[in-house]
Order: C-alpha cells, then structure tokens, then sequence
C-alpha cells in the first residue's frame, strides 16, 4: 500500500512481519534502553510499547527518535496532546513519512531531492514506504548519503578493511547509533562536521556529553535549540554566513532550515557563497589545479575540496588502494632510508651497566633494514639491555655497526654461519638472565621489550615470551605457534588483520618465532638453538624442551613486532624433529581448521568457557556489567579459557574493549547473535560451559544451542545467570503505582527460560531460594566481588548525603527514589540540618531524561558521569539508597559501604542484600520517607554511630564480598556441572 496511510499500531511489527526497516520493533533495543520494563518475549515487548511506550515517548527501536520527533515537529507534539496521535511515532505512519524526517541523522526530503531516480512510481513499485525506508534497506550499502553530515564512506575510513567489511554488512548507519549510544569515542562522519574541533570550540558541549545531556558532537549540534549559534568546523562561520544574506535569516525563522550552514550545504557551496571571512570559494574554485579536480570529481564541491586540501596547504590525502607485499616492503624500507641521517648524525647509544637483558641481533648485510631496527629497539625500552650484534659476514656499512650504535658489542665472522648458528653464539656470550633474539629486519612497537621483560620478571614459569608478528602489508605473520601432531608448524592466524580477535589475547603456546622472541637464558642452557634445523623448526625444537622443562611459552600480542619475513616461511615437517619428539608429538592436535582453536593453547585449562553477554561487559556501562566484567576476571584469574561474546555485538572502540577486559580473554569483539551458531559449527566440542548471563539472552540463544546439541556439536553444560529475578521487580514497581501485574504468568516465562539451562545462578541467596520454591533444579548463588578500599577523610572533614546511580528512563528505580527521597524525604533533613542539608547525585542520565526538577533545587548537586569517585565518597558522610523497586542485590551500595561511606537505604534494599539494619546499615520502609531522614540524620550527626555502621559494613564485605569468597562460589557452579549425569 502506497503511499502508507496507516496507524502506527498496524505498522509496527516484529522482525519478519514487516519489511519497512524503520518500522521493525527491536525487542532487545526496547528492553536494553528501557531496562525498568516488565520482561518478556518480543511480542509481549512489542504490546508494552502500543500500550505504554507511545504515551511515555519511548521509541520502538534506535532508528525512530520518538523525542526528537517531537520537537522537530511541535504541530504533531500539540496533535499528540490533543489525542489526534498516539506518538510521533503514529503521525509518521500516516503519511508523514512523506515529508518528515524520523531521525534526527536522516533527512528525508533532502534524500528525496538529492536521489531523483527515487520517484514515487519506482517507490511504490517496490513496496518501499518512503526514502527513509530505502536508505536503510539498500541505500546506505550503496554508500548514498541520507543526511549531509553522515556519509557511509567517511565513516568506514575510521576503521580496517576486516571491521569495515563486518559494519558495512551489519548495517553502517546502525553500527554508528549503538556506537555513540555506548558513548564510545566520536569517530568523524562527513567532511562538513569535525566533532573534535567542535569539542575544542566549545568545551561547554564537551561537558553537556560527559554529564550525558548530549550523545555525541553531531548529536548536540543537530539537535540543540540553538541551531545558529554554533559553527560546525573551522572553516564556516555560521554569524558571518547569516550576515551576508538578510533574507536567509527570515528563511530559518520560518523553519525552512535549520541554521545558515544547512543552507549552505546544500546550496551555498555550489553557488561559491563565502563560509567565512577569509575565504573566497569564488577565487579558490578558479584556480587551475582546483578546477581540473571538480571535473574529475575529486570533491563534490570547492568547499569541501578546500577542507580535503586548501586547507591542508595543498596537499592531497593519499587514496587507499590494495597493496601486495611486495609493494608493501617499498615503504617499509623508505622509512628506513628516511632515518639514516639520524644514525649518521647521533647513532643509538646502547651504554650500560648491569643489564637484564641481552638483545642478540643477527646482520648480514643490509645496514639500512638493521639500522632501523636498531633505532626502534632503542626507542621500545627504558629497561637496561645490552646490545650484542653477531655480523655473519657482511660486506656493506654493517662492518662499521660500531660507529652508530656505541656501547653494542659486535661479533664478527667472515662466513655466514647461518641465523640459528648466530643466535646460539649471541646468547652463549650472554651473562644476562634473559635474552633476546631479534631479527634484523624487526621493529619493535613502543614499549614492547618493557612488557616482555615484566611478563617474565612475574612468573618463574615462563620460560619463554613470544610476540605477535606484523608484516610491513598490515597483516599478522604469527600470533603464536602451533606444532601438529605429525610435527608440521602452523602460525596461527597468518594473513589476518592484527585486530582480529583471536589474536588478541594472551595464552600458553607451543613456540615463538626467532623473529621477536625473549628466552629465560637458563632455558637455554639444555642445548640452545639446534643448528641442524631451519629457523622455525629450531625455534619449535626449544618450545618443546622449554615444555619438557615443566616452563611455558607464552604468546602476548602486547609484544608487536612489525617484521619482514618473507624468506622465513615453516617449511616441510623435519624427519630429525619429528623421531626427537615422538611422544610430545603424540599429545598434539591432528592437522585440521578446527583443531587449531585446542591446539592453539599449549598445556590445558581447568576450563573452556563461552562466556554471552548482551555485549562486551565494560565496567562504564554499570548496572550488571560491572559483576560480568568481575566474573570474566575471575575466570581468567584461575586459568580458565574463556571467550566473550555479545549477543548485541560491541560498538566500542578496541582501544576501550582490550583496556578494560582480562589479558588472556579472546573478545569477539566483531561478531553478534546472527554469527553464534556458525562460530559454535567451527568449534566443535571446544567449550565444556557456555555461560549466558541474565534470562533474555538465553531466550534469545536457547533454540540455536539446542539445535547444535542435538547435532553433537555443542557437548558444554549450560549456565544461566540470572543477575536477578526480573519479574519479582516488577510486581513492587506495579504494587507501588498501583498497576495490574501477573506475577505468577511472568514467574513462569522467567522459570521456562532457566529450563533451558543446567545451572542457574542467582545473585543472592533470597533469589536462589525464590527459584527453587519455583521448582527450578539446580540453582547456586554467586553475588558480587568487591574489594574494600575506605575512603580516608574522617567524620568531622565530610558533610552532605551522596547518591550514585544510572538514570537511562524517567521511570526507573533511581529517578522514581531520587524524587521520592528529594520531595518527601530532604525537606524533612532540611529542617534539621539547614544549609547543610546538600545532597550530591552521580551517574550517567540518558538525554530523554528530564533532570530540573533536580537541577533547580537549592539543595542539590548534579556531577554526572564520575569516571572516578573516590573524591565525592572522600567527601560525604551519608550514601543514600532510596529505590522502591529493584531486584538482584544492589551494586552501588556495596560499592559505597567499600568506600567506607555508611548508607542508609530501603529495607527493600537491606533485605536483598541480607544486612542488618542498625548494624551494617541503617533502612526504613518505603512507605515510611520521615523514618528514612531520621535514619539519615542519625548517621549524618552521630560519629560514633558512622564509625560503627562504617566498620561493620567492611567487615560484611570482607564476609560477603571477597575476592576469593567469590572464586569459591564460582567454583562450586563448575563443581555442579562437573556433577551432572
């Protein structure tokens, strides 16, 4: 039906009951970005959002912005008032797709206008509702540009060739939306905005996104209600532009568009109107070189060639194109031309005394290759090394290596004694108690030798670190090294982008190449390099006595080495190796692809987990993330192999992802839900637990785990972690606003879920025994891990009350206990206290939350997002806890008691956590706010009675909370698994 003329209710519909892209609910977006709704299954969800959601703005999937709908267009929000609309959301449906925007990153007419080959006619030809429809179904894998600040090519220069390839199938336009959803780093998306700038320009914005006001840059600038007073990058005034045209001022009032530089975008440009005061596009576009790329299409226009070059001094960014190795060496051996000078001029002095470390370095010739590998050598450490140059016969300036690197010892002989030969010479000389060998033509990343030797300087069982090898062409040349039962090598993950996720990981392997590899000089003394053998196979010879010895080789991809190694390949398996290690042989994995992922791991793990989040568990992300992030370290603390994988893939950058996940954690970081049941097929029988938390990924998942079981593909016992009994929430939410709610219908969905698994796991001990009343089999208790750090200002030095929480809706637990606690219960601490009675909120608050009625009040600071809090804990006296409705146990005030900030909360809260009020905390009842300020008054005046509620709650978290307390509750899940039939 064209052109849609229906109500929103008729139009929005499950994925795969519709094929209109922006009218497709998104349960799992609904559920994740509204967390206080009631739980269930996408249909259910779906009557949530028509029966609830339209009435409260809430928007049934990232790609309809209900809010900004709204305000876009204030003659629909008056409609809406009215009761003519449902939402936004149901005026669009009615046509108003036509002509208005759903999104404030898409614009529809400007689509509409720019694309004339999508008439009506070819529109309706195709079932294809409106030009935002096409843009998302085909237009943005056509790298069309549906708003002039968004364009798909800019985007995906921002990434590798390997993640582009991933967004641009996933969905570019969506992968952006999540992205800055998960307030990850702005990344740039059209040449017309430069987000970086405009944070620099304006640093009150930079402090609106932090406090959570805003999502992004882009977000601020096309969504502020000042749309002229803001300039989009340095090479546009928007008050300049307004004041060269009167009449377009009169335009923008009238709404026709937004600010002086959308006009100029989509007009100005092409008409050489001046940006900016020192710009002349009409003398730049006149220029020879300029106008002969306008007609080659090089730039759309002169402004935008002006920012690609003008205003870079003329000098054009280089195209990518596809490089082969051999093309690839060419500039990797430029680089090292480039710096002869500097070695010519001041050498890289390696004088020192006492050194930890011997840097054997075999050359050959080719001084300019070595001289650079040299100069990163001495760039990668502040450790003390000493430098041991073995010269096998070389006849260019390598003979006088001596005049550029001083305080290196050379060693010379007048044949090529060949590369195993002069590694076993090198470290023969050796006194250190760790070495080195370092190829020629290897240059080390900053800080890689440091990480090596700190690796090894913490564990006495390491006898060996391996590095991961980059070739000049960007690709991996080894991330560790795998020995076939048959005695053939493989280099795991050769040819692969470096930021592939299995390379990024740190584990035990069978060898490292001599390319990059530090060697505990003791593991040596058994024998050295066999010279017999080729470079590999004498590097896999001693990984194998190095495992003889009862030490470990161990692969860490923070050691990055970009190496040339084309003559360096593993060959043929050696006859002499293969009868030498015969039995070691026999425990090995057969050749095979899918035998690499066990045979990557040399030794075993207690044991292989699948570990499934809604995404990568970052600790920034609060609520249940933080106990995912600490299980993860958990597991990774006590050996376990453990994979992560988000149901909802991770639009993060790597950078954060890596920076805040265990070390020997592999992060598919680049896969989602759509990829679970391939990415299973190609691992078979490689995990014993796949572990899935919280009851809806579980639903999500549950019919491809079944499936894979009953192929034999997936033998791993399966553990649902609860994190909380969702439905038990919600019946207090809709008891407290006097809402209907079927406990016991919802109580059912939730057990049939935990069915599906073998282990279920609550976070407290008042939830596991909920479950078992239920009838659910099998249910353990794991809570929290948090480690006491108190807070040392002492009683009389701290005043105020502080608040620590998440506000992502306007109805969730925190915002409904902040205003019950700011309208009922601070008045009451006011009249006691008076000037002092301040109360301090921190958290992340989502834009669509509406904070004034905080903001305004004379008796409280709003902080935002604290990446730290040890200073507002430091600082206050009393943490207050006031939710009404929650369930699982609440983190932030563990987090406050570990501070040693005492709290004062709802029994609610105490009951859940199973602390004594007037001993560990202070409660009150939900329905009682003057008994909670009496409580808060009490801790707030009595020092005595702060020290005493402060001590005890360290010590219930010593109790409770401790490190190994939960890596005993997490054992004993393992243990019940362990135990089934």
């Amino acid at each position: 039906m064209w052109p849609l003329d229906l109500s929103g209710r008729d139009v929005v519909k499950l994925p795969g009951e519709t094929a209109i892209a922006w009218a497709q609910f998104d349960a799992a977006w609904y559920r994740a970005y509204y967390p206080d709704i009631p739980d269930g299954e996408p249909a259910e969800l779906l009557a949530h959002y028509l029966g609830v959601g339209q009435a409260q703005a809430y928007s049934p999937n990232r790609l309809f912005d209900e809010a900004w709908a709204r305000g876009r267009y204030p003659g629909i929000a008056s409609r809406i008032q009215e009761g003519r609309f449902s939402s936004a959301f149901d005026a669009y449906c009615r046509r108003g797709c036509l002509d208005r925007s759903g999104h404030w990153l898409f614009d529809e007419l400007a689509y509409r206008h720019k694309y004339t080959d999508l008439t009506d006619d070819v529109l309706a030809a195709s079932d294809i509702a409106n030009g935002y429809d096409h843009y998302l179904r085909h237009g943005v894998q056509e790298d069309r540009v549906g708003h002039p600040l968004f364009d798909p090519s800019v985007y995906l220069a921002n990434f590798d060739a390997v993640d582009a390839r991933a967004i641009r199938a996933s969905g570019m336009f969506q992968h952006y939306l999540a992205r800055i959803e998960a307030r990850e780093p702005e990344l740039r998306t059209s040449v017309y905005f430069d987000p970086q700038w405009y944070l620099r320009r304006y640093p009150e914005v930079a402090e609106a996104i932090k406090a959570g006001t805003w999502l992004c840059a882009l977000h601020h600038y096309l969504c502020n209600d000042r749309p002229t007073e803001f300039d989009p990058c340095e090479g546009f005034s928007e008050a300049f532009y307004l004041s060269q045209d009167i009449g377009l001022q009169q335009v923008i009032a009238e709404g026709h568009f937004r600010n002086g530089y959308a006009h100029f975008v989509r007009f100005g440009a092409r008409e050489l109107r001046q940006p900016n005061p020192v710009l002349d596009l009409k003398l730049y576009a006149g220029q020879a070189k300029v106008e002969s790329d306008l007609k080659r299409g090089v730039a759309p226009d002169a402004f935008v060639h002006w920012l690609l070059f003008g205003a870079r001094d003329g000098q054009e960014k280089e195209t990518h194109q596809v490089l082969t190795d051999q093309q690839a060496r060419v500039p990797f051996v430029q680089a090292a031309v480039a710096m002869l000078p500097i070695a010519g001029r001041f050498g890289y002095d390696f004088t020192v005394e006492d050194p930890v470390c011997t840097v054997v370095v075999s050359v050959q010739d080719n001084f300019v290759l070595a001289m650079a590998s040299l100069a990163a050598l001495r760039a990668s450490t502040r450790s003390p090394v000493a430098l041991l140059v073995i010269d096998r016969g070389s006849q260019d300036e390598c003979r006088a290596l001596e005049r550029y690197v001083p305080g290196a010892r050379v060693e010379r002989f007048e044949d090529d004694i060949g590369l195993v030969q002069a590694a076993n010479a090198g470290w023969q000389l050796a006194t250190t108690p760790y070495v080195l060998f370092l190829s020629a033509f290897a240059r080390l990343a900053p800080g890689s030798l440091d990480r090596a030797l700190r690796r090894m300087d913490a564990d006495e069982t390491i006898g060996a670190v391996a590095a991961l090898l980059v070739r000049p062409l960007g690709t991996i040349a080894e991330a560790g090294g795998i020995i076939w039962s048959d005695g053939g090598l493989h280099r795991y993950q050769v040819g692969m982008s470096p930021l592939t996720p299995e390379a990024n990981f740190v584990r035990d392997v069978d060898f490292g190449g001599l390319g990059c590899l530090l060697v505990r000089r003791s593991a040596l003394e058994g024998g050295g390099l066999d010279p017999t053998l080729t470079p590999p196979y004498a590097a896999a010879d001693l990984g194998l006595r190095i495992a003889r010895d009862g030490l470990r080789v161990v692969y860490d991809p923070s050691v990055l080495v970009f190496y040339d190694d084309a003559d360096d390949g593993p060959g043929t398996p050696d006859a002499g190796f293969v009868e030498r290690h015969k039995t070691a042989l026999a425990a090995k994995q057969a050749r095979g692809s899918a035998g690499q992922f066990l045979a990557r791991h040399a030794g075993s793990a207690p044991h292989r987990v699948l570990f499934i989040d809604d995404t990568v568990p970052l600790r920034v992300l609060g609520s249940g993330f933080v106990r995912s992030n600490d299980l993860l370290r958990a597991m990774a603390a006590t050996g376990c192999a453990v994979t992560v994988f988000p149901i909802n893939g991770s639009p993060y950058d790597r950078a954060h992802v890596y920076g805040d996940m265990p070390e020997t954690v592999e992060v598919m970081h680049s896969h989602g839900a759509d990829r679970l049941k391939a990415f299973l097929e190609g691992r078979p029988d490689y995990y014993d637990t796949v572990w899935i938390c919280r009851s809806h990924n579980l639903n999500r998942v549950g019919r491809v785990l079944s499936q894979l079981r009953d192929s034999g593909t997936l033998t791993a016992r399966i553990v649902l972690d609860t994190e909380a009994v969702e439905p038990r929430r919600d019946a207090l939410r809709a008891s407290l606003f006097d809402q209907a709610f079927n406990l016991k219908a919802a109580m059912r969905r939730f057990v049939a879920t935990a069915a599906l698994s073998d282990v279920t796991v609550a976070v407290t001990d008042a939830e596991a025994e909920i479950l078992r009343e239920q009838g659910v089999p099998r249910v353990a208790t794991l809570g929290h891990m948090i480690d006491p750090r108190p807070t040392p200002r002492p009683f009389a030095d701290r005043s105020g009350m502080l608040f620590v929480g998440a506000i992502h809706r306007q109805d969730s637990p925190n915002f409904d206990g902040l205003a019950w606690f700011v309208d009922e219960i601070l008045p009451r601490i006011e009249a006691e206290l008076g000037w002092a009675a301040r109360l301090s909120i921190a958290g992340y608050v989502a834009p669509s939350v509406d904070m004034s009625r905080f903001q305004a009040h004379p008796r409280v600071d709003l902080h935002g997002p604290v990446p730290d809090l040890a200073t507002l804990y430091n600082q206050h006296r009393v943490f207050v806890a006031p939710t009404r409705f929650a369930a699982g146990a609440p983190y932030k005030v563990l987090e406050a008691a570990a501070a040693g900030v005492p709290v004062v909360a709802t029994d609610l809260l105490a009951g859940q956590l199973g602390w004594e009020s007037g001993t560990d905390l202070l409660s009150a009842p939900v329905s009682d706010p003057a008994a909670f300020a009496k409580a808060v008054l009490a801790v707030h005046e009595d020092e005595a009675m702060w020290d005493s509620l402060r001590e005890a709650a360290l010590d219930r978290l010593a109790d409770t909370c401790s490190r190994s307390g939960f890596e005993a509750a997490l054992w004993d899940v393992f243990a019940a698994c362990e135990g089934l039939p």
